[in-house]
């Protein structure tokens, strides 16, 4: 009789560490139905765009609260140089502050092109040797870009040719 008392516990034992297992398993299985399922990446897209101006109604003489508008093409970055003409850029700027160095503008920039426009604002040095630049809001957009979030590293590179780097978040 001892024998079968101790394969019948020994039965018990792991029924009741077979039934633990399950129980276990399906706990860690409702835990992780319930938990927050991660969410994929949300997707980058990074622009590399170059903007030759074409006008400009800068002033001469600039002064606190001067402003201007200038327009240009828009091409794809291939290598530094205008690649495929894309579209245009439009920009109306105004003087925030004069330096020594040169002044600070605000500006706000619409690119558009065959897939929509990407918006953008910002407070950039403009002064001193080229190149020289900022960085830019991406405050939103149409068509492709709608609802774009962002932001943009704008250089200007020479007097007519500025990078847009654009990294969209979303």
């Amino acid at each position: 009789m001892p024998r079968t008392r101790s394969r019948a516990r020994l039965l018990t034992r792991g029924l009741l560490a077979a039934a633990t297992a399950v129980l276990a398993t399906g706990a860690l299985t409702v835990t992780a139905d319930a938990a927050p399922k991660p969410t994929p990446k949300d997707t980058v897209t990074v622009l590399d765009w170059l903007a030759v101006k074409r006008s400009d109604t800068r002033p001469e003489r600039l002064r606190v609260g001067a402003d201007w508008t200038t327009h240009g093409h828009l091409y794809t970055n291939t290598k530094g140089k205008p690649g495929k003409k894309i579209g245009d850029i439009s920009s109306r700027c105004s003087v925030a502050d004069l330096t020594r160095q040169g002044y600070v503008a605000l500006c706000h920039r619409v690119l558009r092109t065959d897939d929509g426009s990407i918006s953008l604002s910002d407070s950039i040095d403009r002064g001193g040797r080229l190149p020289h630049g900022g960085h830019s809001a991406v405050t939103g957009g149409t068509g492709k870009y709608n609802d774009a979030e962002g932001e943009a590293e704008i250089t200007f590179v020479a007097a007519d040719l500025a990078r847009f780097r654009i990294v969209l978040d979303d």
